[in-house]
């Protein structure tokens, strides 16, 4: 008898969770707002503090960054793998550099290189040839390797 209870009260929570859906779209949700205005209006809510202090912001926006500089990454990666898919050119400074580096890589150890690491690698030796320092601290080297301002 206990279990048709529980299975009846369990239907009937189920079956009103869109009447209260529909009362909170229609009704609540706009009387919640507009007490949350008159708060922050009062003062009694520091939206200041949310805004400035919080870092609400803050760490969406490095979120955001964070996750368009990995989709930049993982393309530069896809990019790199079709350009050694490519027949090599022999004259082509770019392709021999990353060949170089991959072999170098695959010479340390590693069995099958990422080619973002294959760029990097290439990018130092070409600083390493050209006499220029390789410097890792620059945003120059972490997004934009081939610039050289």
């Amino acid at each position: 008898m206990i279990w048709i209870d529980l299975i009846l009260y369990g239907i009937l929570f189920i079956g009103t969770i869109p009447i209260w859906i529909f009362i909170y779209k229609h009704y609540l949700g706009s009387i919640l707002a507009d007490i949350y205005v008159q708060k922050i209006e009062s003062g009694q809510i520091d939206l200041n503090y949310l805004l400035e202090e919080g870092g609400v912001f803050d760490n969406l926006s490095e979120r955001i960054v964070i996750r368009f500089k990995q989709n930049m990454l993982a393309e530069m990666g896809q990019l790199s793998n079709q350009q050694k898919s490519v027949t090599p050119d022999l004259n082509d400074q770019v392709g021999q550099g990353i060949e170089m580096a991959g072999e170098l890589l695959k010479m340390v150890g590693m069995k099958k290189p990422p080619a973002m690491l294959q760029y990097k690698v290439a990018h130092a030796l070409g600083n390493m040839i050209s006499g220029g320092a390789v410097d890792q601290d620059s945003s120059q080297t972490r997004f934009f390797p081939d610039d050289r301002r």
